[in-house]
């Protein structure tokens, strides 16, 4: 079973110069086109889903472009342009003058029938968001929810058109909204106020709207759905994951906000004590991330999903697929790992991508030891399983220095557990002594080839020649083994350690940019054994802590409390000895806070500081 498809292509083309008409006549899966690209001084290009067609080898002159632009529609202030009742867009690019020196000509279509993956939902009149990338069919899935609660639900239906590409250009709308009333926007900046006005003037049921993109907009969408109006919208963003940390669409969702815990609910969640939390009710009760036109993802409740994302908790979902043929759709329930939360503790790093960093918990033996929470994602199910059979179930934090050998990015864009993770212990014995010997025998450590990223090479090479390790500091990253780079860095995810991490490549992660940290990262690879350092112990495991322990970590605790709630700049603790001071060091470190040891024996101490 086919979806019936509308698309006016011949309307289009009698706007293009003749000879790129013929050209596009000659093809054969013209339904598939995508675009019609136009460039001054280059060759026109058709494009598809899999790839483009040149449909000249003469040149785009002037001429050309001219006569595309007396066919079409006026430009508006988004430089777009449309054909009188059809869903074609045509897009200009411009010089420094202004004159039109590109054209880009998406073909626009109106797709009976692609609703019945979320027929259900949109027919039980809760507010939906549809996120994806551009060109998967979100507007084309808008338009026909348009037409479906406008003619077959009976619904007031008012579709706010920026760009005229939900309904077309001209003053009639196109068929594909069925009996949905369009209100056209004069300028893109005003989009907010007309959905206020749709409101207030005409008394709908339900409002749909295409990309809200600034806060402006996001705030309007709260305010009509408080008013008890369906909210049907597309926005900017691949997953609920990047919406959640895009600071001007977060109050789609709910937003996050920092909260500070107190001592005794911060010891029952095993946290620290700032947590981020969502804000407020999210403004749409459904959010759907389109995949493609036969596959979506459902998240059908969005507070709770949004809850556990900010808890690192894995969250349930619905995949919806239809099938092509016989029109079938089938749902199946799934399990999506929750965001990154970083092991060294921090106050909380969101990734933005979907299955960031699998979500890690503190354990009952302290910080050294972690557990990954729930389930990993269900593409990878089958690894899981693998992994559980060999008893790889656990990682080690390095905390402040961390390892992302563990982790490796999947085809699919989700973090998995690696098979090249260091093996743990087991507790099977060896079938002989001859074995025993063999397993325990040292073999020389092989050289690895870093490539430094955003760190000082000449203090790279120091802490290797100190350490003697067989390290190659190499300046191009495709030939390098190992990417190292700080904290700061990792977080902002820039291009090159997405590849590296695509490329299944270590990444080793520093929190300072000191010989100190380099070699304490390079011990741990090359499994050196280290003397401990205040402030570099994984585990606060220890002795049994005395009475003047606890004062001295309260202590800890009630100044790194001040700094970050209090707006203090440092706070300096008591003096206490080695070991205390140590503690200190771990629990500042914890809350991504930094300290120093000052003065001397006795009256050494700690002093805590934001930056």
């Amino acid at each position: 079973m086919h979806n019936a498809i509308t698309d006016d292509l011949e309307a289009l083309l009698e706007a293009l110069p003749p000879s790129i008409h013929e050209a596009v006549d000659r093809l054969d899966n013209r339904g598939e086109l995508l675009e019609i690209v136009m460039d001054l001084g280059r060759l026109p290009e058709a494009r598809f889903p899999d790839g483009e067609v040149i449909l000249s080898d003469q040149p785009i002159t002037y001429a050309d472009l001219e006569y595309v632009v007396e066919r079409i529609g006026e430009f508006g202030d988004d430089n777009r342009a449309g054909i009188e009742r059809t869903l074609h867009r045509i897009s200009a690019l411009r010089n420094r003058k202004g004159r039109v020196v590109g054209l880009t000509c998406r073909i626009g279509r109106a797709v009976l029938g692609s609703i019945a993956l979320i027929r259900d939902i949109v027919e039980q009149g809760q507010s939906i968001l549809i996120l994806g990338r551009p060109g998967v069919g979100k507007t084309t899935l808008l338009r026909e929810i348009a037409r479906v609660l406008a003619d077959e639900a009976n619904k007031r239906v008012v579709v706010v058109d920026t760009s005229n590409e939900i309904a077309g250009d001209g003053d009639i709308p196109h068929p594909g909204i069925g009996r949905a009333r369009r209100m056209q926007v004069a300028h893109t900046s005003m989009q907010h106020a007309v959905m206020i006005e749709a409101v207030e003037n005409h008394m709908p049921q339900v409002i749909v709207i295409d990309e809200i993109g600034t806060e402006l907009e996001a705030q309007a969408a709260r305010t009509i759905a408080e008013r008890g109006v369906q909210l049907i919208a597309t926005a900017h963003g691949n997953s609920l994951s990047n919406l959640l940390v895009n600071p001007t669409l977060s109050d789609l969702v709910g937003g996050i906000q920092t909260v500070t815990l107190g001592d005794e609910e911060a010891r029952r969640r095993h946290t620290q004590k700032s947590i981020l939390e969502r804000k407020a009710p999210p403004t749409f009760d459904v959010v759907v991330e389109q995949q493609s036109w036969q596959e979506l993802i459902v998240h059908r409740d969005v507070a709770e999903t949004v809850d556990n994302l900010l808890r690192g908790q894995p969250v349930i979902a619905e995949v919806r697929t239809r099938d092509e043929e016989s029109g079938r759709v089938s749902v199946r329930r799934v399990t999506i790992g929750g965001m990154e939360l970083p092991a060294w503790g921090g106050s909380g790093s969101l990734a933005g991508r979907q299955g960031g960093s699998l979500p890690f918990e503190r354990s009952a033996g302290g910080w050294s030891n972690l557990r990954q929470i729930g389930q990993v994602t269900w593409r990878d199910a089958a690894t899981a399983d693998s992994l559980r059979r060999n008893g790889q179930s656990s990682l080690q934090a390095l905390a402040p220095t961390g390892l992302a050998t563990h982790l490796r990015r999947a085809p699919s864009g989700l973090v998995t557990l690696s098979n090249t993770a260091p093996a743990l212990a087991s507790d099977e014995e060896p079938a002989n002594e001859l074995e025993a010997q063999e397993a325990a025998a040292p073999s020389p450590p092989r050289p690895i080839r870093i490539y430094p990223f955003g760190v000082n090479r000449d203090r790279l090479e120091q802490a290797a020649r100190q350490l003697g390790v067989p390290v190659i500091i190499t300046k191009n990253e495709n030939e390098a083994n190992a990417i190292i780079t700080l904290k700061n860095y990792y977080r902002r995810q820039p291009e090159r350690l997405q590849q590296a991490a695509d490329d299944q490549k270590t990444i080793i992660i520093l929190k300072n940019n000191t010989v100190a940290q380099m070699q304490h990262a390079l011990a741990r690879i090359f499994a050196l054994p280290e003397e401990e350092e205040e402030g570099n112990s994984d585990s606060l495991v220890g002795p049994v802590p005395d009475e003047e322990t606890r004062r001295a970590l309260l202590e800890a605790e009630d100044a790194i409390h001040r700094l970050l709630n209090n707006g203090l700049t440092a706070a300096e603790l008591a003096p206490a000895n080695a070991y205390v001071r140590r503690l200190q060091h771990q629990l500042a470190s914890r809350y991504n806070l930094f300290s120093r040891s000052r003065g001397k024996e006795p009256n050494r101490r700690v002093k805590i500081f934001r930056s």
